[in-house]
């Protein structure tokens, strides 16, 4: 897995002493660089399996070329920034092939996520929080896009809270006391309690957890996010961690 090469790089790095171009008496200057030469050459690999599509990658490509002294403290600084770069790893980890026994295959769920949520939020956060999850290449079932004309809607609403791997539940003040809201939360708690497995991903969206708690003391112990403190891009990488974990479980 990507993240997991780039963390075992970085940390190796901590433990290896930059190279010198003179060694102390009575040491072989070889030996005492070996350790960051064959770093280098391990990122050298690195590289050309994940990294020449970074903005850092002609960066990359010359220290490598070039192989100054300066090169293994400046391609650990590298791998430092990439690593900060979490929509990359994200995106990376989430091309990671996943092996999926052929027997498990067929059971694996429709939807990546289900959006649950109030229409009066749309406008104001779901649409974003969709477009941001669509553009990490997730599968999802949001009304807006994944009902069709014709479609009985409350007989495809019920059955996308079965086909979801997980839900994504913005609770707001337009979620409370809503028909249809409470009745697709009530879903998936089952769902969960059955199973015994992570489903429900809440957001609370203006509210507080106390309001929350209050309102669905069911979920109190669920731990949520805030809306206000995450950007619609910065959730969906969260939510792909989620789904790629779980992928890794198959």
């Amino acid at each position: 897995m990507f993240e997991q090469e780039l963390n075992e790089l970085i940390e190796r790095a901590n433990n290896i002493k930059s190279p010198i171009n003179v060694a102390p008496i009575g040491v072989s200057i070889d030996e005492y660089n070996k350790p960051s030469q064959d770093w280098i050459n391990d990122v050298e690999i690195f590289y050309n399996k994940y990294l020449k599509n970074h903005a850092l990658g002609t960066r990359i490509s010359t220290l490598l070329f070039h192989r100054n002294l300066s090169a293994f403290n400046d391609l650990r600084s590298c791998l430092d920034s990439i690593n900060r770069d979490k929509e990359f790893v994200f995106k990376m980890n989430a091309g990671t092939t996943v092996e999926v026994p052929m027997y498990k295959s067929a059971s694996l769920p429709e939807y990546d996520v289900f959006i649950s949520h109030a229409n009066k939020d749309k406008l104001q956060f779901v649409d974003e929080l969709n477009d941001s999850l669509t553009k990490l290449g997730i599968s999802i079932f949001y009304d807006k896009n994944s009902l069709e004309w014709g479609d009985k809607w409350k007989k495809k609403i019920l059955e996308g809270t079965q086909k979801a791997e997980f839900a994504i539940i913005v609770i707001s003040k337009n979620f409370f006391d809503r028909e249809w809201t409470e009745k697709e939360l009530i879903e998936f708690l089952n769902r969960q309690n059955k199973n015994g497995q992570k489903i429900i991903l809440p957001i609370v969206h203006g509210i507080s957890n106390d309001d929350l708690r209050n309102m669905y003391p069911e979920v109190a112990d669920i731990q949520t996010i805030d809306s206000k403190d995450y950007s619609c891009d910065e959730i969906a990488l969260l939510f792909a961690r989620q789904l790629i974990q779980r992928l890794k479980s198959y």
